[in-house]
């Protein structure tokens, strides 16, 4: 599966709101619609790009690198 332009877009609003709700209403989709392009991202890399908190998200070490080329892409 290839990455996508929406995928990263999607990542690159969760990591600037770093709530899941947050980032979704900021992009205009469901929470749930958001969660399955990231687990998506995440599969198609083969590496986790967020750690799940309980009300928050913290960029994994490998998503701050994937969020540098997604900022230059979009």
């Amino acid at each position: 599966m290839n990455i996508t332009l929406r995928q990263l877009g999607y990542f690159r609003a969760l990591a600037q709101h770093r709530n899941f709700g947050r980032a979704a209403e900021a992009v205009h989709v469901s929470q749930p619609a958001l969660s399955v392009q990231i687990r998506e991202l995440e599969a198609t890399l083969g590496a986790r790009v967020v750690e799940r908190r309980a009300r928050d998200i913290a960029l994994t070490p490998f998503g701050r690198r994937v969020l540098a080329h997604a900022e230059r892409v979009h």
